[in-house]
């Protein structure tokens, strides 16, 4: 004989796990993972292509995204000129949230915003558009 109560506790916890894998989904991935999406986010990016611009060897976007909101950016590039190679590098503090259900992450430097919409987070890709249509696609380091 089967008990009614557990059939509805196995309905109801299935109904939840199967809403929370529909929550996850991004344009272009993952379709199925069992990470969050703040756990996935957290941690040290480098950017690969930058609002459109594909960065060269002699260039470093890092992003680092903390649990708390904080995150750091760092930039750095190098170039050679009648044989002397000069250095450049800044690093900048500010701080991230999520909009639009957590499919805009929204980036605060100083005074600027940048809004990212997400077309995929994985544990180790992101892949963003940026409000001037630019790519962005970083790989978590």
């Amino acid at each position: 004989m089967q008990n009614p109560t557990k059939v509805s506790l196995i309905t109801i916890c299935s109904a939840v796990i199967a809403f929370n894998f529909a929550s996850c989904k991004y344009e272009d991935g993952p379709k199925l993972t069992l990470k969050s999406k703040n756990s996935r986010l957290v941690g040290e990016w480098d950017g690969k292509i930058i609002a459109g611009e594909t960065l060269e060897s002699d260039a470093e976007f890092i992003l680092e995204f903390e649990d708390d909101g904080d995150m750091k950016v760092k930039f750095s590039y190098s170039y050679t000129y009648a044989g002397t190679t000069y250095s450049y590098s800044y690093d900048e503090l500010g701080s991230w949230s999520w909009e639009d259900n957590k499919e805009t992450l929204e980036l605060k430097i100083d005074s600027e915003v940048t809004e990212l919409s997400i077309t995929r987070l994985t544990s180790d890709e992101l892949w963003a558009i940026d409000g001037d249509k630019d790519r962005w696609e970083l790989e978590k380091k």
